[in-house]
């Protein structure tokens, strides 16, 4: 009998705001969604804001959706607005969201970014770092919006570990995830 293969783990960096636009949160619930139809695992910070957007989509199209926990936001009561219910899997990793960060960087195949501030930053740096193949989700704003200015031959310095790859519709990013990754799971 032969052993499933495990399933592909994309990570989303994004914002913990609450006060984000409209348009901007159905594009974070249709990422979730259409990764987790494809069979993909959904790894984010867990926090509020937009990952609570994606975690909805995830587990709306019967995904998997993992937050990892910082310290700060572990415990959260439920009444609280950074408290995310639509988490399948909470990992309370007792650490600084620098300390988050890490693990949900280090535990993701491919991350995209959605939106996102210096936290977005820090982990995009991180993933640079790791060698992990990132996807940048042009028109969610804030961070995502100023990556190509930032980065515009792709790469964050000298080192060319890898290039930042940029999408202009949840359609476009989940594609090239696909790409990245070589196949659907389970296909």
């Amino acid at each position: 009998m032969s052993r499933p293969r495990p399933r592909p783990q994309v990570g989303v960096l994004t914002t913990y705001e609450e006060r984000v636009p409209e348009h901007i949160r159905r594009m974070a619930y249709e990422l979730g969604f259409e990764l987790a139809r494809r069979g993909y695992i959904i790894i984010t910070g867990g926090d509020g804001g937009l990952m609570k957007d994606v975690a909805r989509g995830a587990t709306d199209a019967g995904g998997i959706a993992v937050g990892i926990l910082s310290h700060e936001l572990a415990r959260v009561p439920e009444d609280h607005p950074y408290h995310n219910p639509h988490l399948t899997v909470r990992i309370r990793a007792e650490m600084s969201y620098e300390g988050r960060s890490a693990i949900v960087v280090a535990s993701s195949d491919v991350l995209v970014v959605l939106a996102g501030g210096c936290g977005t930053l820090v982990e995009v740096a991180m993933a640079y770092s790791m060698g992990k193949p990132v996807v940048v989700l042009e028109g969610s704003g804030l961070l995502a919006d100023r990556l190509r200015e930032m980065f515009p031959d792709g790469y964050l310095d000298h080192r060319h570990i890898i290039r930042l790859r940029f999408a202009r519709s949840v359609r476009e990013a989940v594609e090239i995830v696909e790409g990245i990754l070589g196949r659907r799971p389970g296909v």
